[in-house]
């Protein structure tokens, strides 16, 4: 429409303006939904630098586990399987409310804090997760249920780190 006073193109100029801002401002994609319970927190699933088997390069490949609930929650049986069959069952762990276990792929001495899958396949050390292609991590408690899983499409980058958060 041809300008008959100022006011008619003044005011759909000014929205364009304040709502092409707002798009700038936004996030390009909205953060996960936070989950209650035991969940899959970040996974780091190709850790920085190329994949040369030492046992730091395995150890930087990792599940985090937290517990959004209100009380501690005993981890032992609980497991995480990767789409392959891959599995790491818990031994006797409690994690507090609110705490985070980080699962490791190498080796090392388990604590509160990081426990190590020291994964292992015939009779060598191995990585886990996928570094490229489509990957699914799934958290099963003690019953065998599925309580969370998450699932990723790594680009297999060769000396930069990936990681998805499954909040």
């Amino acid at each position: 429409m041809l300008r008959r006073n100022g006011i008619r193109v003044a005011v759909p100029v000014a929205v364009g303006v304040v709502g092409l801002l707002a798009c700038a401002v936004a996030p390009a994609q909205a953060a996960p939904k936070h989950q209650g319970g035991v969940h899959f927190g970040w996974i780091q699933y190709n850790g920085p630098g190329a994949d040369n088997g030492s046992n730091a390069s395995r150890n930087s490949e990792y599940v985090q586990i937290h517990n959004a609930g209100r009380s501690a929650v005993q981890l032992n049986g609980y497991k995480v399987r990767d789409k392959n069959g891959w599995t790491y069952t818990f031994r006797a762990l409690k994690l507090g409310a609110g705490k985070t276990v980080t699962l490791r792929t190498g080796a090392g001495r388990n604590t509160a804090a990081n426990v190590y899958w020291d994964h292992r396949y015939r009779g060598r050390a191995a990585y886990v997760w996928n570094n490229s292609g489509t990957e699914t991590a799934t958290l099963l408690n003690t019953k065998g249920k599925s309580v969370d899983s998450c699932t990723w499409k790594g680009k297999g980058q060769r000396t930069k780190a990936e990681n998805v958060n499954c909040h």
